[in-house]
């Protein structure tokens, strides 16, 4: 009792001593992230080194490629961007994403970027583990090749053909370019991966699983950064509501039953799964799951990142007269008809891969980051050591939109890529759009296959000009993985020939 009356004398409190201690932890683990921490020694805005609350932020915000492109030119190549995070804009792809010596071994994917799917099989983009990648990627590498992308051209003109046809039909009025890409591409890569598209263009408008996967990327968005504060994500799950989860229900029964179809063909043709299923369920190969899982990210990164590109080169052409006379004069010039237009005729087309090109650079379909972790015991990136566990990565946007690479980064100019002697000191180098490494986008000749014949198509069957609406259509968009595109409203006029 004498203890407990000396006590409250001196006005002792457990909340108190709970809240000084919580305070002194505070400020012990703020002096320590920003002046002892192993990453201390590497530059960045003190508030990011202690907490992750502000690149959190800016996340949710979808402002954060914006905002590390803003902290790389106030502190420089290589910057702090979380108590564990690195962000690079200098070239150093092989050391993060390649193989670097003298491990050889790739650094490992950052495993709190993904929850597990649903079915709780990884598909080919979210494997954590280097062999069953290799493994994966092996059973769908050969439907990507070039060989391949010549084998299923038929499948793609048809597509091709019909966007144009369907720009004939509705020209009288400004038509959204950015919805008749998306019918386009979502259609081309689910028949190659189906067997049969979601009759997107036949249509004229977009599918239910295609005009809801936005909301799931958002989700997934926040689902991942939710990752970052555990037991946040585990909260997320719970209270989410049903509507979604039943969304996501469906998206994968739509995409197993047609993956099933698509397997039960009795005479295989050659797409995306014809190598995978020659192997399906052996020991070599994969399993239903795992090509349930990879499909949907087959379907979603292979539309819409080529959707995006499509969008934004035809803005920046629009937005750029000179560009576009010169591109149109090229096009035009090449092809006397319209069936002359190839995959392989459009490779003679020089200054249209330099437009797209620029086009990845100025207006990248990836615009953030794909972190990875350091080995325990460190390594070097980029001349530097980087101490174990830390998450590095090439910010998309900030490399490219950075003036220490690019002469005038902000200007849409093409010529940069044909050898003009005004841009002789950029670092072309650093433009990895598809990535490097095991790991780089399977899908890039696909996504120069469609973005070369359909850019030539559109150029040489009209004449283009923008809506008002669309006249800064590249400005404020949020990036949730990827851009939150509004309408891009165009004026289509069908060219006269004699």
């Amino acid at each position: 009792m004498m203890a407990l009356v000396v006590t409250d004398s001196i006005g002792f409190s457990y909340p108190g001593l709970i809240i000084s201690c919580f305070l002194s932890y505070l400020v012990c683990s703020a002096f320590y992230r920003v002046y002892c921490h192993p990453l201390s020694v590497y530059p960045g805005p003190r508030l990011w080194a202690i907490s992750r609350l502000p690149n959190a932020y800016n996340q949710v915000t979808g402002n954060l490629s914006y905002r590390i492109s803003e902290l790389h030119e106030q502190y420089g190549p290589i910057v702090r961007t979380a108590p564990d995070e690195l962000s690079y804009i200098v070239d150093a792809w092989q050391d993060i994403y390649g193989k670097p010596a003298p491990r050889n071994e790739e650094l490992k994917k950052d495993a709190s970027q993904f929850n597990p799917p649903p079915n709780g099989v990884y598909g080919l983009l979210m494997e954590p583990s280097d062999k069953e990648h290799a493994r994966m990627r092996r059973n769908l590498s050969a439907g990507f090749s070039e060989k391949a992308m010549r084998d299923q051209e038929p499948i793609m003109k048809k597509y091709f053909d019909l966007l144009i046809q369907r720009l004939h039909e509705n020209c009288e009025q400004p038509v959204d370019m950015v919805k008749w890409y998306n019918l386009t591409t979502f259609d081309v890569i689910s028949d190659l991966t189906f067997g049969e598209s979601f009759n997107c263009l036949e249509d004229s408008e977009l599918n239910f699983w295609v005009s809801t996967f936005f909301r799931f990327l958002v989700a997934a968005n926040l689902l991942g950064l939710a990752m970052k504060f555990y037991p946040l994500d585990k909260i997320m799950l719970s209270l989410a509501p049903t509507s979604l989860k039943q969304l996501q229900i469906q998206h994968r029964d739509i995409t197993a039953a047609k993956l099933k179809k698509r397997l039960e063909l009795p005479d295989p043709r050659t797409d995306f799964l014809s190598q995978a299923q020659k192997f399906y369920n052996t020991p070599e190969g994969m399993s239903f799951d795992e090509l349930t899982t990879t499909a949907v990210v087959l379907i979603i990164a292979g539309s819409e990142t080529t959707a995006t590109l499509l969008s934004g080169v035809t803005y920046y052409l629009l937005a750029n007269p000179q560009v576009l006379s010169k591109l149109t004069a090229e096009i035009r010039g090449e092809f006397r008809n319209e069936s002359d237009i190839t995959m392989i005729s459009v490779n003679r087309l020089n200054y249209e891969l330099a437009v797209l090109n620029e086009a990845l650079r100025i207006y990248p379909a990836s615009a953030g980051s794909l972190p990875r972790v350091t080995p325990p015991e460190g390594c070097t990136i980029a001349g530097r050591f980087v101490p174990g566990n830390t998450s590095v990565a090439v910010n998309h946007w900030s490399a490219y939109h950075s003036r220490s690479n690019f002469k005038r980064p902000y200007d849409f100019i093409p010529e940069r890529w044909t050898g003009d002697a005004e841009f002789k000191d950029d670092n072309r180098k650093v433009l990895q759009p598809f990535s490097v490494g095991p790991r780089n986008c399977i899908g890039r000749n696909l996504a120069y296959t469609e973005m070369r014949v359909i850019l030539a198509k559109m150029i040489w069957n009209f004449d283009m000009e923008l809506c008002e609406e669309s006249r800064e259509w590249n400005k404020g968009q949020k990036v949730f993985l990827v851009y939150d595109k509004p309408p891009l409203m165009v004026k289509l006029k069908p060219v006269v020939r004699a």
